[in-house]
């Protein structure tokens, strides 16, 4: 037992000395309770509301290995809140008010040439494999929006296709206009007054 927890002990000094960490708990053994502060504490790239809270660095330490080719990856969480109930149809709001607050975890890889994206939505492991990440900046068109631009990751395997093309391609009804991809990041940029 002494010998075991030794060894144990001589493992996780050694990572840390060799700047490594330990792989995170897998998604499906997180506990039911698992919160938003422990999210933030793990160094999961947190956004709150589409607003990057915690866990920029984990993000960009994601994205330069990816540009250097390297294996990689990173937990995303996204925490979203209800915002003012007057906003909402009543029933409508009376409906969804206790779904909330909503967070929901992502892990993201990279293996050197192509990216996995596993996720669970209503209990069920979805898994998404694409060979791109694409970054898209768009600049807010409308004064009604709360926001001035939007940053978004996506995945996909289309290394032509524009933003709107992408999200467009969900709207067509013509089934080979469907562009297969997957948002794995998505952040709205205000700018301060």
């Amino acid at each position: 037992m002494k010998k075991g927890m030794l060894a144990a002990l001589l493992c996780l000094i050694l990572l840390s000395g060799c700047g490594g960490k330990p792989e995170p708990i897998p998604l499906e053994e997180l506990p039911q309770d698992y919160s938003l502060e422990q999210a933030k504490a793990d160094g999961c790239l947190v956004t709150e509301d589409c607003t990057v809270t915690s866990g920029r660095e984990s993000w960009e330490d994601f994205l330069e290995a990816v540009a250097a080719g390297k294996a990689a990856s990173v937990r995303l969480c996204s925490y979203y809140t209800l915002d003012d109930p007057s906003r909402y149809d009543p029933e409508y709001y009376a409906s969804i008010k206790n779904d909330y607050p909503k967070m929901s975890l992502e892990d993201l890889s990279y293996d050197g040439e192509s990216f996995t994206s596993v996720f669970y939505q209503e209990g069920e492991r979805c898994e998404w494999n694409y060979s791109l990440l694409r970054r898209f900046e768009e600049e807010v068109q409308s004064d009604l929006l709360p926001y001035d631009s939007c940053i978004s990751y996506i995945l996909t395997d289309d290394a032509e296709a524009t933003y709107d093309q992408l999200l467009g391609s969900l709207a067509s009804s013509r089934l080979e206009d469907h562009i297969p991809f997957h948002i794995v990041y998505r952040e709205e940029i205000v700018l301060e007054a």
